[in-house]
């Protein structure tokens, strides 16, 4: 005998669909968000393909916010990429791009609204000020809204009235949690509050991470104002989905307002993190399952900055796609 071990009669074995889901929804289990992924909420037979999507957002999101070469960054996420298109065509030996791929065939998922969450994590690599609340409209619509249609797109929901008041309410989050991580973005030297709404309240940006005070106030009443238009933008549409799903919308977007809230309390240093306890999902899900949480009365409608936050994507039906409006705004 040689020594050498005979591999030719081996056959490397492609990792199991089975084994694909469990690691993706074990990924989901293991990470704290502001906002329930998967839960008991969502029907039993969807649950794995939201796991799936979160998963291959998790990865992503960490080559963008965890690898500090900038280089060695883009090369993750553009390798990222060139697996989502193979997964798109046949199933790929990743633990996410297998099940990625029965994903994308079994629910005919638009496959350039996972490449837009990548766009997102590229543009987090070079873009760390935002002159107005439009920049961050076009970041959303990247990093945030996709993940709703795909949500309500895998549970047969497809009409365009019904996306965009998931853009709405996607949006909205994005923005509650870019208050909500001042502190955290400025460790990262980001800052998502946009520099106009820093001019407007009489902050430069060292002056935003100072001791509250009056100008402090006046950025924290702008910011919850033009984030509550784009939340009632959305109020409706927990009301137009069915069964679980609806449950669901309508517990996110009760978190993302408490969020909101909390963020901008008057007297809290914007630097500091609130978050929501188990305990407060606990409370939130009950007013939820019972139809008694309501949507918090509207701030002044004569407010310039609600009215602008609510238009957003109010009156869009019959519009261009999402798709053709991103193309849109990555080539200006």
């Amino acid at each position: 005998m040689s020594g050498k071990t005979d591999f030719s009669g081996i056959v490397a074995r492609m990792i199991s669909l089975d084994e694909s889901y469990r690691q993706c929804m074990a990924l989901t289990r293991s990470h704290y968000e502001n906002f329930p992924v998967a839960s008991v909420l969502l029907p039993a037979g969807t649950r794995p393909a939201i796991s799936v999507i979160y998963a291959f957002a998790r990865v992503a999101d960490d080559y963008s916010d965890e690898v500090e070469d900038y280089r060695q960054s883009l090369d993750l996420l553009a390798g990222w990429r060139e697996l989502l298109y193979r997964s798109s065509r046949e199933p790929v030996d990743h633990f996410v791009f297998r099940a990625l791929h029965d994903v994308i065939v079994r629910y005919d998922l638009p496959v350039e609204w996972l490449d837009h969450l990548i766009m997102a994590f590229e543009r987090d690599r070079d873009v760390v000020r935002h002159p107005s609340f439009s920049d961050l409209i076009v970041y959303s619509r990247l990093s945030a809204n996709p993940v709703g249609r795909l949500l309500l797109w895998i549970h047969g929901y497809r009409e365009e009235r019904l996306l965009l008041r998931s853009d709405a309410i996607c949006t909205a989050l994005q923005l509650a949690n870019f208050w909500q991580d001042i502190g955290v973005d400025r460790e990262k030297g980001r800052i998502y509050v946009p520099m106009s709404e820093l001019s407007a309240a009489g902050l430069s940006e060292d002056d935003l991470y100072s001791s509250a005070d009056a100008r402090h106030e006046t950025l924290k009443r702008r910011l919850r104002s033009y984030t509550m238009g784009l939340f009632a933008g959305g109020r409706d549409l927990p009301g137009a989905l069915r069964g679980r799903l609806s449950l669901e919308i309508a517990l996110v977007l009760a978190g993302g307002i408490r969020i909101l809230e909390r963020s901008t309390m008057p007297g809290r240093s914007l630097t500091g993190r609130p978050v929501l306890s188990r305990f407060d999902w606990l409370a939130l899900g009950g007013k939820v399952a019972t139809r008694l949480w309501r949507f918090p009365g509207d701030p002044d409608p004569s407010d310039p900055l609600f009215r602008e936050g609510l238009s957003v994507y109010s009156g869009k039906e019959g519009s261009r796609g999402e798709g053709e409006s991103i193309s849109s705004m990555m080539r200006s």
